[in-house]
């Protein structure tokens, strides 16, 4: 019984998510080349920061540091993770976020249900966010861009989803087990 309450908790907290908010152009990143260059990720880094964000929550290191940008960037240059400055949507499926397509923006509230990584293209397709949440037509984001922090259904030209990989649940309940322990 201690069991199936801990693995209780453990789902509880990895679907509240707690995601941090990193800023496309923050000096520890915003200069580097994003990919082979020569744009860097203050310019274009969007989407390479909000992957980052879901990897971060979920406690994934890239080479023993934290995600973020720059980690991220980083090991996706090693790990065939772009085409010229354009991300491969699957190379992240190594570190535990499988690929599923995009979709219309109607389905990326059945996925955060589903707890999903949903990453919303916006700003007409010239940006994309990290959805956290949503409320009737209204997503809450973390927008590595701009000051944003909500965003309509209608704003969403698609909706980039990921499938969490199970392991990182159990990771997350070993976590918490030992801790208890």
């Amino acid at each position: 019984m201690k069991i199936l309450g801990l693995f209780i908790i453990a789902l509880v907290i990895v679907s509240a998510r707690d995601y941090p908010l990193f800023k496309q152009c923050d000096q520890q990143w915003g200069n580097e080349e994003l990919g082979p260059g020569p744009k860097t990720i203050c310019k274009i880094g969007c989407l390479v920061s909000s992957v980052s964000m879901a990897l971060n929550s979920y406690g994934i290191q890239l080479d023993g540091q934290d995600s973020n940008p720059g980690t991220l960037n980083e090991w996706l240059q090693q790990n065939g993770g772009f085409s010229s400055q354009l991300f491969v949507w699957g190379s992240v499926s190594s570190l535990g976020l499988n690929y599923q397509g995009k979709f219309p923006a109607e389905n990326a509230k059945d996925a955060l249900d589903q707890e999903n990584v949903v990453i919303l293209n916006v700003r007409g397709g010239q940006h994309w966010v990290l959805a956290t949440s949503y409320d009737g037509d209204i997503f809450q984001v973390n927008d590595p861009g701009f000051n944003v922090s909500t965003y309509t259904t209608s704003d969403v030209t698609q909706a980039a989803i990921f499938q969490v990989s199970s392991g990182y649940l159990q990771k997350a309940y070993n976590y918490i087990k030992n801790f208890l322990n």
